[in-house]
Formats: structure tokens, C-alpha cells, sequence
């Protein structure tokens, strides 16, 4: 019995090896688009730096009120996230480019979307680094809006 005591600690206890930079960064925008099909405007927000800026000058309030105005609309918001692709810059910064679909449809499949739906796609690109409290934020953005031929 003391035994499996002993190794159940030792598994639990295990340190764990912390993701790549890439891993995590790909890991956080997916959670980020979750939260965003989940109508969770705070869960997305926990991704997005206070010193976060845009290109076109938007902040962190900004982003805040877009996002809370696209996501409670109270239609039902599919998001899908294509083409993810990170490059890490340091130990501590990631370059990033991805497609955001934004579809208010009860769409399961990407390729559903498009019926019945009305559809907003953005490619973004920015930089994610990793904050003093371990966590990793995008700090700066730019977005296009991506036209319905781009998505095919």
C-alpha cells in the first residue's frame, strides 16, 4: 500500500515539461477562439495584454467593446480559426498569423458555414509575449477583412 502511495505522489508530483513557445501560442489563440464561441468575452480578454495596441491605434478597451458588441449579439456565433502560424522570436515572443471566421450560424463544420449564414472573416497577424506572470498575451495586432473568394 505504501507502495502506490509513493508512486501516485511521484506521478503527481512529476514536473511536467513546460510547452514550446509555438505550443503554447497556438494553445492560447484556441482557447481564445473557444472562449469566443462560448460568448465568453472575459475568456478571450485574459489573452489580450494591457499594453496591447493595433496598427489602426485600437487598444485593449477597444478590442474589449468590438468583441463584447460582435459576440452578445445574441445570435448564435460559430468561429473558426484557419491557417494558424506561429514563429517563435525568443523565449518570451511569437510572431503569429491566422484566419478568424466569424459565422452566425448553428454551423458544426467549417464547410457548413457558408449556408445560411452571415459571415465576417479576418486575417490577423500580430505578436504574442510572455508576461511577467507566466501567461502569453498578444501585445500588438493588424487585422484585414478578408472578402468571401479569399475564404475558398
Amino acid at each position: 500500500m505504501a507502495a502506490l502511495v509513493a508512486a501516485a505522489l511521484v506521478l503527481f508530483l512529476w514536473p511536467r515539461e513546460e510547452p514550446g513557445v509555438k505550443d503554447a501560442v497556438t494553445r492560447r489563440i484556441i482557447a481564445m477562439t473557444r472562449s469566443a464561441e462560448d460568448k465568453d468575452v472575459g475568456g478571450v480578454m485574459e489573452g489580450v495584454s494591457e499594453r496591447f495596441k493595433t496598427t489602426d491605434g485600437w487598444s485593449r478597451q477597444d478590442v474589449h467593446r468590438i468583441l463584447a458588441a460582435q459576440v452578445l449579439r445574441g445570435q448564435w456565433v460559430r468561429v473558426f480559426t484557419t491557417d494558424i502560424d506561429v514563429r517563435e522570436v525568443s523565449p518570451t515572443q511569437a510572431d503569429f498569423q491566422a484566419r478568424f471566421i466569424f459565422g452566425r450560424s448553428q454551423a458544426d463544420k467549417l464547410e457548413d458555414l457558408a449556408r445560411d449564414s452571415v459571415l465576417n472573416a479576418y486575417a490577423i497577424e500580430g505578436t504574442f509575449e510572455k508576461e511577467p506572470d507566466g501567461e502569453w498575451r498578444v501585445v500588438k495586432a493588424k487585422q484585414r477583412r478578408l472578402e468571401p473568394s479569399e475564404l475558398l
